[in-house]
């Protein structure tokens, strides 16, 4: 819109437009040079614009218009700050940026052209240098500040307007400033203080017409943006459009939501036709097309909107082409659908999330991990049904999550309680939920499947270990097992404890469910996945709780898959004893529980119930009051048949392994 309205050259915009694509039979290298930056940047617009159907079909729209309005764009992206006085002064930052470069760009202008009101330009140097002479003053008044925050925008309102009359104001992230506020640990004064200061900024603010702006309110008062008449492209219960823009679109028997719908992101045949016209470029595109299609399709389809389903994100789908485009560069000669498919595989990424910050939602999972994780929990496990084949057979599907109607409020206050209807509609509007049929909520693709793992970990593990570089290590916890440690698995146990737990109750069938789900956790995000392997699939760890075996039930058994090349599996047995509230402080008494349970794993033979593992690890593990203690022994053998060997470790075969 800046680059199509802006009457200003706007030149920064244009840096990676080369000067050579305005090359002609009739204009040379050396006569380029000689253009001016107002010339050039007109040019690199009208090749920008030249094939686009906004000139095609909207002929005098596009002349009347192109190139001939002031816009002032504003970024609120930088409005953050620890402090009140750190937030103003980026707020009043931002638009003094803005405004400096008018003024620059007032100062460079022919002064045989219009001119601004020289009243208005004066009072907006006042205003930025009244900004400057305050700038890096920490103990100045929040109050003053936030008077210069209305004074900066009216400045520079006043000093365009006399300067060109109307103009079209672009405004980006206006949401940073309220989610800032939100987070912040500031008293309920300032905040108060605060969030009216951005609400009467914004109110001055003319608006027409507002894009990816949803409803809901940052705070328990209004948003700011509450007199805008909403064009839903979601089912909901205002199913709203403007009279004025469906007459303009000439939408003939459209009518209410879906009149819109279909102009939103893309469909699959707006994707066939990007990628045909990459044939030419990238011929493997043509014989291949099905493996890139697969990929698109299973990393950013999945959305409906209104009565059209299997949406497809369109930032997405326009990153992974271009990284797929790189990555074909320097694979000339693909021979087969495999090599595409992985190729495909590796340009696939989260590039829409990647975009944005979901901060209000991890603040609600904060204060409610254990409602959260839960909730997550079955999310994930739908979206992981449908994904496989596992409708194919008789299996249930899962049950999802329902949300019959919209609830537009969370709680002011993150320690009032979890509201599951409202979190799951702030997601259904953020984008991170989509709608399958009726009133269930589902992820929608594996994009976004990816911050749901990722918000879902935060609920099991807290936000420090979350964040841990460990989770994005592929086989951590593994090799920990190889070297006969259990260092991370008994620091992701105390993480989880109260969460993945019956309620933080020490009981050993407590201690032994919370060991349970977080081996399953662990595995889900990879760290029991060997690194050679190319994928991460939560089904190669087979888990048996209280598992008949030997002279009794041992209290949890799991074997994970191998790899290619070692197919044999490896097993895990865990025995557990509980430590009495008298002894929990003795630590001489709690190691002998473990290494206890550890005895009895092999005086009662529950490695009976690892067939077909060639590996196992043995681990007692005394449990109570917030700690645990353990003891472990490694094992291999030959075959199934043959008796265990007590190892030192497993890691010496295993980097053999990899070398190979």
């Amino acid at each position: 819109m800046l680059l199509f309205f802006s009457v200003l050259p706007e030149a920064g915009y244009l840096v990676d437009f080369p000067d050579g694509l305005l090359l002609d039979d009739k204009t040379n290298a050396h006569q380029i040079t000689r253009v001016s930056l107002a010339e050039k940047c007109r040019a690199k617009r009208e090749h920008l614009f030249s094939n686009s159907l906004l000139k095609a079909n909207h002929s005098e729209f596009y002349c009347e218009h192109f190139m001939s309005h002031p816009v002032i764009s504003i970024s609120f992206s930088k409005c953050r700050g620890s402090t009140p006085i750190k937030f103003v002064t980026n707020v009043c930052e931002t638009l003094a940026t803005v405004a400096q470069e008018w003024l620059t760009q007032y100062e460079s202008t022919d002064s045989d052209v219009a001119q601004p009101n020289r009243i208005a330009v004066e009072n907006l140097r006042a205003v930025i240098a009244k900004f400057d002479a305050v700038r890096y003053e920490e103990n100045s008044s929040f109050v003053g500040r936030e008077l210069l925050v209305n004074g900066l925008f009216r400045s520079l309102s006043n000093f365009v307007y006399s300067w060109f009359g109307h103009y079209i104001l672009l405004v980006d992230d206006y949401d940073v400033p309220f989610v800032t506020i939100t987070l912040a640990n500031w008293d309920i004064e300032t905040k108060n203080t605060a969030h009216e200061m951005v609400k009467e900024l914004y109110d001055i603010m003319i608006k027409g017409l507002l894009v990816g702006v949803f409803e809901f309110p940052m705070m328990d008062i209004s948003s700011g943006v509450n007199n805008i008449e909403p064009i839903h492209t979601i089912p909901s219960e205002k199913d709203l459009i403007l009279p004025s823009i469906c007459s303009e679109l000439q939408l003939g028997s459209l009518r209410g939501l879906d009149a819109l719908a279909d102009l939103f992101w893309f469909n699959a045949n707006e994707i066939e036709l990007i990628l045909d016209q990459s044939v030419t470029e990238y011929p493997s595109i043509r014989n291949y097309r099905d493996c890139i299609m697969d990929t698109i399709k299973d990393w950013y389809n999945g959305y409906r909107i209104g009565c059209y389903s299997g949406k497809y994100n369109p930032w997405s789908v326009m990153s992974f082409i271009s990284r797929l485009y790189a990555r074909l560069e320097k694979h000339c000669e693909l021979q087969s659908a495999e090599a595409m498919c992985e190729i495909a595989q590796l340009a696939a990424g989260a590039f829409w999330a990647e975009t944005g910050s979901t901060e209000i939602v991890e603040a609600y999972v904060d204060n409610n991990r254990l409602e959260f994780a839960e909730m997550a929990r079955r999310l994930i496990v739908e979206y992981e049904y449908f994904r496989t084949d596992c409708q194919s057979n008789s299996e249930e599907p899962p049950n999802g999550l329902y949300l019959p109607e919209m609830f537009l409020d969370l709680p002011s206050d993150w320690n009032d309680g979890f509201f599951e209807a409202s979190l799951l509609t702030y997601c259904l509007y953020a984008g991170y939920l989509t709608r399958r049929e009726g009133a269930n909520v589902c992820i929608p693709n594996h994009e976004v499947y990816q911050v749901w793992t990722r918000l879902f970990a935060r609920a099991v593990m807290g936000n420090q270990m979350s964040t841990s570089s460990i989770l994005r290590q592929r086989g951590t916890m593994l090799q920990d097992f190889y070297c006969g440690k259990t260092d991370l698995l008994t620091k992701l146990v105390l993480q989880t404890h109260g969460v993945l737990s019956n309620h933080g109750k020490y009981m050993e069938k407590d201690y032994t469910n919370l060991v349970a789900n977080t081996l399953m956790v662990a595995s889900r995000f990879g760290l029991l996945t060997h690194p050679s392997q190319k994928s991460i699939d939560p089904s190669h760890a087979v888990v048996n709780s209280k598992a008949q075996a030997g002279n009794g039930r041992c209290d949890y058994a799991m074997s994970l898959f191998g790899t290619d090349k070692m197919p044999n599996h490896f097993g895990v047995i865990i025995e557990f004893k509980l430590i009495p509230e008298n002894k929990a402080k003795d630590s001489e008494h709690c190691q002998q529980l473990a290494a206890n349970a550890l005895d009895q794993i092999t005086d009662k033979r529950y490695p009976m119930f690892l067939s077909g593992c060639l590996e196992r690890m043995d681990i007692g593990m005394a449990v109570g009051y917030g700690s645990i203690y353990t003891k472990c022994r490694m094992y291999i053998r030959s075959t199934d048949a043959e008796p265990w060997v007590e190892v030192d470790d497993l890691i010496s075969r295993r980097l053999v392994e990899q070398s190979n």
